[in-house]
């Protein structure tokens, strides 16, 4: 009896198919458990304090981006770790403003910045960077993890927009 092996597939093949079923099962698998906390009350529409815990997440994540990336030492960077690096000196900036002018015990350190005010400069600071060339495929985790934070950061500017009521100003009020 002969055993008849599959035909070796083109190498990006099996891996795209098994990413994208991979996804597939992750995002059913986040769907499955966002609606497990709706249905116990944990979670609610529109998610305000979700969002605002990760706005304060993502904002401690940005103090800390400059930090890591000076210590890096590379002179040259990507847009995801440029667009990191704007908003940590931004918060690190208006932090020491705040410190200056007395308001050391009322400033949100992790958000001083209004969501919508932050999505907005950094979606300015993608688009002057990929503008001026700096879009290169870099994989490396700084990179990764600041396009992350940006997307973040734009997609709560645009929450601004469609969650928030025209009077308030923020969703992330931490």
């Amino acid at each position: 009896m002969s055993t008849k092996r599959p035909s070796a597939a083109p190498p990006g093949a099996a891996s795209s198919g098994s990413a994208v079923t991979n996804a597939l099962v992750i995002g059913a698998a986040l769907l499955w458990g966002a609606g497990l906390l709706v249905q116990r009350g944990r979670l609610t529409w529109p998610p305000y304090p979700l969002l605002s815990s990760l706005a304060t997440l993502a904002g401690c994540l940005a103090l800390v981006g400059p930090v890591i990336l000076f210590r890096s030492g590379e002179l040259e960077g990507s847009l995801g770790e440029l667009g990191w690096l704007t908003a940590g000196l931004l918060h690190w900036a208006f932090d020491l403003a705040a410190v200056l002018q007395g308001q050391w015990r009322t400033i949100q350190w992790a958000t001083p910045l209004p969501d919508r005010t932050l999505g907005l400069i950094i979606l300015a600071v993608l688009l002057a960077g990929w503008r001026c060339g700096l879009a290169h495929r870099n994989w490396s985790w700084t990179n990764v993890a600041g396009w992350m934070l940006c997307a973040f950061w734009v997609g709560m500017a645009a929450c601004s927009w469609l969650l928030a009521p025209g009077a308030r100003a923020s969703l992330a009020v931490l």
